[in-house]
């Protein structure tokens, strides 16, 4: 958070380390210690790359793969190294492999659920491996693939995931100059902004609707129409799901045994202006229609649809951004939000950020709106982001996220109040 810690408050992150502390205790100390790291890196606004040699701005991606650029204050760093080592025997077996993990410690602010990651959820958020074969052909062509492979040591990611271990995606490729890039296997579906840049996420991800794949195919493509506009392309198709997605039970049809998404098209073009002032604002257009197979009594098939509207504005350390997407036909019989078979979703998100050197300060509101009946999701996400070297990046996060208008009442309130700190690491 965008704050500068206070001597006492470090004083008391010394008492939480004696003898007999906690291990939330020491949590403490770490949230402490990233705040203090981001707050001196942000006041020197350098990018201390030049020891290794190394570009001081690196490429690499988020959560959803979007591509971001970062710079990292600390280069020389043993993950780098191992990263140098896996890229240079993989430029051998012309197959790039990476990998990495994400490790989630929380303190519940009710006083319920410290720890490393939540009752149901602990030990490692998940460990990843990709590989990406990518093959030459005549005429500038490529044929290749991409998979990543997830898993958990202990509890589900999700209740209704088949195990500890699955793919992510898993899909064929081919790419040609002029036409674009055809995906044929497990896919990651693209409605609506790919990724808002928190660790945590959002109310359409908790929804089922971001960083979502399924089996179909995927044609994308990047057309430039001149030195300031380009349009990027997407459309898609999905014949049946695949039991993979981050929203919670009871949102929508995955978590629902017998309830199947099925033949689902979708459509996205966001055109990219490049500005007079050297800015640039993004337009997302989303489409989506496709059907809801049922085998449980009771439960009829059901034809959904929905679209999306988003707003990415980036001008220097700045970007702004907004979503809304409404969403038509009943996704699960009884919503975790409203506690009912809802037939129209609303999902909002508006969010603002920061990047000064090696820190980005982060503030995201997100919203869910049931219909029929009626339920509300609020969910709010602070926090920063210290890009600590080229292969690690720290987390640290608060979280306020509540439920109002349940059928059942014991299911409203604050489903969490709490800090969050994340390290990731990635080959």
């Amino acid at each position: 958070m965008n704050r500068t810690p206070s001597a006492g408050a470090a004083a008391d992150a010394g008492i939480y380390l004696l003898p007999g502390a906690t291990g939330m205790s020491c949590l403490r100390f770490l949230i402490l210690t990233t705040i203090i790291l981001a707050h001196t890196l942000e006041s020197l606004s350098i990018c201390a790359a030049t020891p290794c040699d190394r570009d001081a701005c690196i490429s690499d991606t988020d959560l959803s793969g979007t591509p971001l650029v970062r710079q990292p204050y600390f280069d020389c760093d043993c993950l780098g190294d191992v990263a140098e080592a896996l890229t240079i025997q993989s430029d051998r077996w012309k197959i790039p492999f990476g990998g990495g993990a994400y490790h989630w410690f929380t303190e519940d602010l009710r006083g319920d659920n410290d720890g490393y990651g939540i009752p149901g959820l602990r030990d490692t958020y998940f460990w990843y491996v990709t590989a990406d074969p990518q093959f030459q052909l005549d005429g500038g062509n490529r044929i290749g693939g991409h998979v990543e492979l997830r898993l958990r040591e202990q509890d589900l990611f999700r209740s209704f995931l088949p195990g500890q271990v699955w793919t992510y995606e898993a899909y064929a490729s081919l790419t040609t100059e002029n036409h674009g890039t055809l995906k044929a296997g497990q896919v990651w579906k693209r409605f609506g902004m790919d990724w808002d840049g928190v660790w945590w996420g959002n109310a359409a991800y908790f929804d089922g609707f971001k960083l979502d794949p399924d089996y179909g195919m995927s044609w994308e493509k990047t057309t430039k129409i001149d030195g300031a506009l380009s349009v990027d392309s997407y459309l898609q198709f999905f014949f049946h799901e695949d039991r993979v997605n981050g929203s919670f039970a009871g949102a929508d049809p995955e978590s629902v045994f017998g309830y199947t998404e099925r033949n689902t098209g979708v459509l996205r073009l966001v055109p990219r202006w490049t500005l007079s002032d050297n800015s640039s604002l993004h337009v997302g257009l989303s489409a989506q229609v496709g059907q809801i197979e049922s085998r449980q009594i009771g439960l009829s098939d059901e034809v959904v649809s929905a679209y999306a509207v988003d707003v990415n504005y980036y001008k220097g350390p700045w970007r702004l951004l907004v979503e809304g997407q409404q969403y038509f036909g009943r996704r699960n019989p009884v919503r975790w939000i409203s506690g009912g078979p809802s037939n129209r979703v609303s999902n909002l998100l508006a969010g603002v950020q920061y990047t000064k050197g090696s820190v980005t300060y982060r503030g995201n509101y997100s919203a869910t709106l049931d219909a029929n009946p009626h339920g509300i999701q609020n969910l709010l996400v602070t926090g920063v982001t210290v890009a600590a070297t080229k292969n690690v990046d720290l987390y640290l996060e608060y979280v306020n996220q509540q439920i109002s208008g349940n059928a059942v009442a014991s299911n409203n309130g604050q489903i969490f109040n709490s800090l969050n700190f994340i390290v990731h690491w990635h080959l």
